[in-house]
C-alpha cells in the first residue's frame, strides 16, 4: 500500500518497472489523455512505441511518490509476446531502422501538392473537363493524408516540434484538417485499436455497425440504418472526409485547450481560402457544388477504403480481453498485398501490422522489418494475416451483411 503522502496503485502508471503519477500532466500530454486509459497497468510497450529519447527524459519528473502497488504486467500468455517484439524493436532501433529518407518524403509532398495545381490548371484551361479534376484533387487529399500521417507520427524528422509544425500546415492548409483533432483520435486508435469503448474508429453508429456489441445498442434510427448497411455503406463513406474535415473545424474553433489554436485557425482558413479559389474557375454555381462533392466522395473513398480494409474485418474486442500491446496490434490489424506499381496508393498502410507494431517507423522502412514480424508472429501462434484489396473490401462487406442480419434477428 502507498502511504498518505504518495500515490495509489490506481493513479500511476509503469513504464521498465518505475511508477510514474501521470494524472496532473494528461492535460498537457500532446497525444491528448489517452495514458489516463493506462493508469493502474504496465505502459512500457505503448510508450516506447510512441516516444522518443526526449520523452524518455522527461519521465523523470513524474515519477511517483512513495511505495506504490506493482501494475499488473500483460497477462502471463502474452509476456513472451511482448518481450520479444520490444527486443525486436530496439534492435531496430540499433540498425538505424527508424531513421527517414528525405528524399522520399520531399516526393510524395511534391506528389500531393503538384496534384492539386495540377487540378487548378485544368480547371482554368479546360473548366469542362471538372470531373477529372475533381478526381484529381481528391487524389491530392488522399496522398497528402498520407503525407500529414507520417508527419504527425514523427517518422520524418527527428526534431517532433518540426513534425508537428509541418503536420499542422500541410494538414491544415491542403486538407483543413486540426492536427490536434486528429492526433488525439488517431493516438487513442492505435494504443488501443478495434477495443471497444475506447477506439472511436470502429465506433460509427447510428450508421454503420462492424460488431455485434454495437449492434445491440443501437437506438431505433441506429437499428434501421443498420439493416440496409451494405446498401448504404459506399456513400457512407464517401462523406467521411467531409465529416473528419467539419470534426477538425469545430475542434479547432471550440475545443478547451487546444495548443497553437490560431495556427490552426488560420491554415484551415487557408485551405478554404484556395479552395474558393478553385470553384471560382469553374463557370456556375451547380458544377461548383458538383466538382466540390466529387472531390470530397472521392477522397472519402479512397482514404475510407484503406482504413476499412486495415482493421473492419479483423476482431474487435472488450477492453478486459485485449491481449498485451503488440499482441493486440496483430491481432487487429491486416496487411494489403499489393504491386509495387499501386502501392504507392496506400501511403504505406498497405503494412498495416507494421506500422501498428512500429508507428514512428518511416513507412519505407516496414518492408526491412516484414520478414522479422511474420517470423515472432509464427512462433507465438499469432495470424500474420494479409489479403489483396479487393478480397479485404469483399471481408468487410460480408462483416456489414453478417451485422445486418444480427439486427433484423434481434429487433
Amino acid at each position: 500500500m502507498s502511504d498518505d503522502k504518495g500515490s495509489k496503485a490506481g493513479e500511476v502508471l509503469r513504464i521498465d518497472g518505475e511508477a510514474y503519477d501521470v494524472t496532473k500532466w494528461a492535460k498537457h500530454h500532446p497525444g491528448g489523455d489517452l495514458l489516463l486509459r493506462f493508469l493502474g497497468k504496465d505502459a512500457t510497450a505503448v510508450f516506447l512505441a510512441f516516444h522518443g529519447k526526449l520523452a524518455k527524459r522527461g519521465l523523470k519528473g513524474l515519477r511517483a511518490k512513495g511505495e506504490v502497488p506493482a501494475a499488473p504486467l500483460v497477462p502471463e500468455a502474452d509476456a513472451a509476446v511482448e518481450n520479444d517484439f520490444l527486443a525486436l524493436h530496439a534492435r531496430a532501433e540499433t540498425d538505424g531502422r527508424f531513421a527517414s529518407r528525405g528524399s522520399f518524403f520531399v516526393g510524395h509532398a511534391v506528389v500531393s501538392v503538384g496534384l492539386a495545381v495540377a487540378c487548378a490548371a485544368l480547371l482554368a484551361v479546360a473548366p469542362a473537363w471538372w470531373p477529372l479534376g475533381a478526381l484529381m484533387l481528391g487524389l491530392a487529399w488522399q496522398q497528402g493524408g498520407w503525407l500529414s500521417h507520417d508527419l504527425l507520427h514523427h517518422s520524418v524528422f527527428d526534431d517532433r516540434t518540426k513534425g508537428d509544425r509541418a503536420g499542422a500546415v500541410l494538414g491544415g492548409v491542403l486538407l483543413g484538417y486540426s492536427a490536434d483533432w486528429w492526433k488525439r483520435k488517431h493516438n487513442l486508435h492505435h494504443a488501443l485499436p478495434n477495443v471497444l469503448g475506447e477506439d472511436s474508429d470502429i465506433d460509427v453508429l447510428p450508421f454503420l455497425a462492424f460488431n455485434e456489441h454495437d449492434v445491440r445498442r443501437a437506438g431505433p434510427f441506429a437499428r434501421a440504418m443498420v439493416r440496409v448497411q451494405p446498401v448504404t455503406a459506399v456513400p457512407i463513406v464517401a462523406l467521411a472526409r467531409a465529416n473528419w474535415a467539419a470534426q477538425g473545424l469545430l475542434w479547432a474553433l471550440f475545443a478547451k485547450g487546444v495548443p497553437h489554436r490560431g495556427r490552426e485557425v488560420a491554415a484551415i482558413a487557408a485551405h478554404y481560402a484556395w479552395t474558393a479559389g478553385l470553384l471560382a474557375l469553374l463557370p456556375t454555381w451547380g458544377t461548383r457544388l458538383a466538382f466540390y462533392g466529387v472531390a470530397q466522395a472521392a477522397a472519402g473513398l479512397m482514404i475510407g477504403s484503406v482504413f476499412l480494409v486495415g482493421h473492419n474485418a479483423r476482431p474487435m474486442v472488450a477492453r478486459s480481453e485485449a491481449p498485451g500491446f503488440h499482441a493486440l496490434q496483430v491481432l487487429t490489424t491486416q496487411n494489403i498485398r499489393a504491386h509495387w506499381s499501386y502501392r504507392w496508393f496506400f501511403g504505406g498502410l498497405e503494412r498495416q501490422i507494421e506500422h501498428h507494431l512500429f508507428p514512428t517507423m518511416p513507412r519505407h522502412r516496414h518492408a526491412e522489418l516484414a520478414a522479422e514480424v511474420r517470423a515472432l508472429c509464427e512462433r507465438h501462434g499469432l495470424a500474420y494475416t494479409e489479403r489483396g484489396f479487393a478480397q479485404g473490401l469483399g471481408d468487410v462487406f460480408a462483416v456489414l451483411a453478417r451485422m445486418s442480419r444480427v439486427r433484423a434477428s434481434t429487433a
